[in-house]
């Protein structure tokens, strides 16, 4: 591996080297340097064009172009007299009259060059001071969340509850469109944790928007049922030193903090940040009924044995997380710039579960009562890097774009379940470990090349390799010796290695008002897994290729119309494919399927968004069909040392057949007065999963229909009040109604959160107060049920949480506010928030 990433180095040197302009034989006589603003708005200007024109001849010696940040620095320039031209397009031309270079002054600084926009009559424009909540790009959607105070001491997951086609349950796990199949990526890079751990990481505080892409373009890896939701972190582009600090306080242990600094001198930056987060839920729960059937191949009823079990109890949540994170970018000239960024972190989730338990049968009188301890964690500490490079050419939007990233984690697991008697001795223990690295590894190059004025064609290659070493062991309590002993038939060790190697190509523009964005990924997969203690292996090699198709029209009072289509995979994680028994805790053991199939998943929608003053209504409808469909399924688990008393289910995977989902989605958003804006979101989807299940009963397999269907949908309202300048109030509910699945169904269920947002000094200092859950409503229950067992939990967090957060801005610290560009080469309006 070491040789691999040596190699990626080398490449990224080579092209580097390749790429950067060469200086011109002889020794630099001088320097002019400066910065271009917009006198309008104070914004940098990237393109401006300078010219050095000679006052003798009159004749253009030197030139460049302005980066990102106006900046603009031309060397090699001989002693003399010159005129240095400003011109860009849209704006008036400006020009230095006389600027002079000679040996005791060989660097000439301009400080800061205005251009004004050049004459033209227009209507009257009105200036919000609050952005849209979401604008529709021909292939994503964008929402800004600078305006969701009510998640503002909070994650990532907040911040999604009020967002349009994602979904939130009480435990945080988030769906895009009713599957928790999806990438995360953050600022358009992979991250090194799984989904469900980074959002539940990212502080919200450092979010400045998120981008909602259910049917991405082939330019993107295609993973993930329902798509990818891209973290767009705050970045500043000011000079000088800048930062913002936040800390937040609230219910239950609630605590964390995070602050991000910058210092950019001319075209270098270099920023350093860490965060803490400390979330905790505590509550109750019970099982009303629990039912397992202890069945015998020719069984009859009256013969059978049902073993019930009854239980209550109390929980506790607590997820702990940290991480720094630093790195630069350099602009090395107006052509070519490099950044790197590393971050370093730990997070640990835990569980404690601490019930009262009564056992009986439908055989016998007796009933068996016992406390149950259960206690579990997961967690470990990961590192990642981003290293890349970017050459732009002489032709605006004409770049190469390469990154290097490697990503590691720690994978460390431990569950430990203590059954104890009526008299506070151990009945019977059991601990569970998994343990090892993640190690991933990727390389990317993009080529883009503007064809004609409004269309472009797209190609690239990435690399992927993923690596991981798991280990799983299994300790009993032993009565006899009161020790943790391990159990040799339960200790595995995998090795699985996933090397993905694609390619694609894409053409995107503009015919009159028509849009549209056509393009083709072909991918090959190597997959390996090896049981080290018995050599077996799984190797699969194969390749997919996955079209993509996007089409926008826009009236003539700017309303759109958007259809696309995508093919996706999702396909199995290392744990799915694992053959052998692995246990997750006492009542839970996990059993993988290595013949398993990657879903394909087809996906179609048709959009409608339509403007009517300040206001907006967007439509989207949508058609999913996934094939192989992989569903996680329960049924009891017996053996020779294990029955049906002991309660212990078995969690297996396999293909069963097709689901498909058809839904609506409606977004309305309403300025009803110049002070109160609300948004209303509604997403309505019939869901169908049609297949069949083997069942081992006994020695023989019943096939089992076990197809499904369910009328889900879920809403949310969300207000927000400007009370003067420097107040904001904002109250958003959200509903989320029963769901189906093949084997149960998960009960609806309501979230309601108040906040109060108070600028203080100049913008410097904010203070935010905010209530989760102000009705105490956020409570659920689900139910599962097969041939064998039949389960029912319900959980009731404690609530109301109140918390309080307080940030602070260092130099006024504020996103870029011009037009930037997300990763893609697209523009994102970038407004502050007063």
């Amino acid at each position: 591996m070491l040789k691999k990433l040596l190699t990626l180095i080398l490449l990224f040197n080579f092209l580097n080297g390749f790429s950067l302009d060469v200086t011109p034989q002889g020794a630099p006589q001088g320097i002019i340097k400066g910065y271009v603003f917009d006198k309008n708005n104070n914004q940098a200007l990237e393109y401006a064009t300078i010219s050095i024109v000679s006052l003798r001849n009159n004749k253009v010696v030197n030139g460049t172009i302005t980066d990102e940040t106006g900046f603009f620095k031309i060397k090699n320039i001989s002693f003399g007299s010159y005129k240095v031209k400003l011109t860009f397009i849209g704006y008036e031309t400006k020009v230095i009259e006389k600027v002079i270079l000679k040996p005791n002054d060989r660097e000439i600084d301009l400080g800061k060059l205005y251009l004004n926009l050049a004459s033209k009559n227009i209507d009257a424009v009105v200036i919000n001071a609050d952005r849209p909540t979401m604008s529709y790009k021909i292939d994503k959607k964008v929402i800004n969340v600078s305006q969701q105070h009510t998640s503002a001491s909070g994650t990532a997951v907040e911040i999604l509850e009020n967002i349009p086609s994602v979904t939130v349950d009480i435990e945080g796990n988030v769906s895009l469109r009713g599957s928790e199949s999806f990438t995360v990526l953050i600022d358009n890079k992979p991250t090194v944790l799984e989904p469900s751990d980074v959002l539940n990481q990212i502080p919200a505080s450092t979010i400045e928007n998120i981008e909602v892409i259910t049917n991405p373009s082939s330019k993107y890896d295609p993973d993930g049922t329902s798509g990818i939701i891209n973290i767009i972190t705050k970045k500043n582009k000011l000079q000088g030193i800048n930062g913002i600090v936040n800390l937040n306080a609230g219910m239950y242990g609630r605590h964390g903090g995070d602050f991000l600094f910058n210092w950019r001198k001319e075209r270098f930056n270099v920023f350093f940040g860490a965060d803490y987060n400390n979330r905790s839920m505590k509550g109750g729960f019970e099982t009303k009924d629990w039912r397992i059937i202890n069945w015998t191949p020719n069984r009859n009823e009256t013969n059978d044995t049902i073993v019930h079990n009854l239980s209550e109890g109390d929980f506790e949540r607590t997820k702990n997380s940290y991480s720094i994170r630093t790195g630069f970018d350099l602009t090395i000239d107006p052509r070519n710039s490099i950044a790197f960024e590393t971050q370093l972190g730990y997070r640990e989730y835990q569980r404690i579960n601490i019930k009262n338990r009564e056992t009986f049968t439908n055989q016998s009188t007796n009933r068996i009562l016992a406390i149950n301890d259960e206690n579990s964690q997961r967690g470990g500490s990961y590192y990642s890097f981003n290293l890349n490079y970017t050459r732009k050419f002489l032709i605006k939007g004409h770049e190469l774009y390469a990154l290097l990233n490697c990503r590691v984690r720690e994978v460390d697991e431990e569950s430990t379940n203590v059954l104890t008697n009526m008299n506070n001795s151990i009945v019977s223990g059991q601990q569970s470990f998994e343990k090892g690295p993640f190690d991933s590894y990727r390389i990317q190059l993009d080529y883009t090349l503007p064809l004609f004025e409004k269309s472009k064609f797209e190609a690239g290659y990435n690399s992927r390799i993923f690596i991981s070493d798991d280990k799983t062991d299994l300790k009993q309590y032993n009565l006899s010796n009161q020790v943790y002993e391990i159990v040799p038939l339960f200790s595995h060790n995998v090795e699985y290695s996933n090397n993905i190697h694609a390619v694609y190509a894409m053409y995107s523009g503009e015919i009159n008002r028509w849009g549209y964005k056509a393009g083709l990924r072909g991918e090959y997969t190597d997959r390996d897994i090896q049981l080290k203690e018995t050599t077996e292996s799984s190797l699969i090699e194969r390749f997919d290729f996955f079209p993509t198709l996007h089409m926008s029209y826009s009236t003539k009072k700017e309303n759109q119309w958007m259809a696309n289509y995508s093919r996706r995979i999702h396909r199995p994680r290392g744990w799915n494919l694992e053959p052998f028994i692995t246990w997750v805790n006492a009542n839970s053991v996990r059993q993988g399927n290595p013949d398993l199939l990657p879903e394909y998943i087809d996906s179609y929608e048709l959009s409608h968004l339509i403007k009517f003053g300040r206001n907006s209504l967007s439509l989207d409808g949508y058609y999913r069909i996934t094939n192989n469909k992989i569903e996680r399924l329960w049924s009891t688990y017996e053996t020779q040392e294990v029955s049906a008393a002991d309660n212990v289910k078995k969690m297996f995977f396999d293909n069963v057949g097709k689901d498909y989902s058809l839904g609506v989605e409606v977004m309305l958003g309403l300025n009803l007065f110049p002070w109160w804006h609300v948004d209303l979101m509604g997403n309505v989807y019939d869901y169908r999963v049609e297949g069949e299940l083997e069942y081992k009963v006994g020695n023989n397999l019943q096939l089992v229909d076990f197809s499904e269907s369910s009328f889900t949908w879920n809403t949310r309202l969300n207000n927000t009040l400007r009370l003067g300048k420097k107040t904001r109030v904002q109250f958003n509910a959200m509903y989320n109604s029963p769901r189906a699945s093949a084997q149960g169904e998960r009960e609806g269920f309501l979230l309601t959160t108040l906040a109060v947002r108070q600028n203080i000094y100049k913008n410097k200092l904010a203070a935010t107060l905010q209530v989760r859950d102000v009705f105490g409503t956020m409570h659920h229950a689900s139910e599962s049920s097969g041939l064998d067992f039949y389960s029912y939990y319900n959980f009731h967090p404690n609530t109301p949480v109140v918390s309080f957060t307080l940030s602070f801005r260092l130099n006024n610290y504020k996103p870029d506010r011009k037009k930037r560009t997300n990763g893609n080469g697209e523009g994102l309006e970038d407004d502050g928030e007063f």
